[in-house]
């Protein structure tokens, strides 16, 4: 019973365009599937399902792999789509009372590396420059010295993003130093820093370290 009663409220969301506030379940039953073709709307339904009833939220993907749910609550969801991949979904309220819908999708193998989008009530892509904008590779060290300048010359730049539940914060952190030999990682390590967004209704707005 569960599940039609999810399937019916999916449906009516993605047919009508209609934003569920602060309901992030619905809008994972209702994302289209290009944007997690790994599993059906059932099997979707499954994990929320087993979520609630104090399970762990496992299922059998499309690629025969595991996904599982490992957070949900009124405005957040991450998800571990494979072994290597998680997607985080955060809703957003706007300054005009309306809803955009945050994915982080984030692959890792030795470090992480993240993408951020946003998508309206019609899941239509909204264009990420105006409501983030990413760090530069400075702010990521506590001060600018010969290892922050030799890390900038470093065509590769992987970072990770991590939204929140039940609050508006976003923090990104800088994971190459995760290729390099372990004593030189650790080395690198001890002068980064995360970077923090607030979101204010219009866009995530970076805050100075230590806020």
């Amino acid at each position: 019973m569960k599940k039609i009663v999810f399937l019916l409220i999916g449906l009516f969301y993605l047919l009508s365009g209609t934003v569920a506030q602060g309901n992030v379940a619905e809008r994972f039953v209702a994302m289209p599937d290009s944007l997690l073709p790994l599993l059906a709307t059932n099997d979707r339904l499954d994990l929320i399902d087993f979520h609630n009833a104090k399970m762990r939220a496992v299922v059998t993907n499309k690629l025969d792999g595991k996904s599982e749910l490992l957070a949900l609550s009124d405005d957040y969801l991450k998800i571990k789509t494979s072994g290597s991949a998680t997607m985080q979904m955060k809703l957003l309220t706007r300054s005009d009372g309306d809803t955009l819908v945050c994915i982080v999708n984030t692959v890792c193998a030795e470090a992480c590396n993240s993408y951020i989008r946003f998508y309206d009530k019609e899941w239509k892509r909204v264009s990420t420059a105006p409501l983030f904008v990413a760090p530069s590779l400075d702010e990521f060290f506590q001060k600018k010295d010969s290892v922050s300048v030799a890390m900038k010359m470093s065509d590769i730049r992987l970072v990770s993003i991590s939204l929140s539940a039940g609050c508006d914060t976003l923090s990104t952190n800088y994971t190459m130093p995760l290729y390099m030999p372990h004593d030189d990682s650790l080395f690198v390590a001890s002068r980064l820093q995360s970077v923090m967004y607030r979101w204010d209704g219009y866009r995530y707005v970076k805050l100075q370290p230590g806020n």
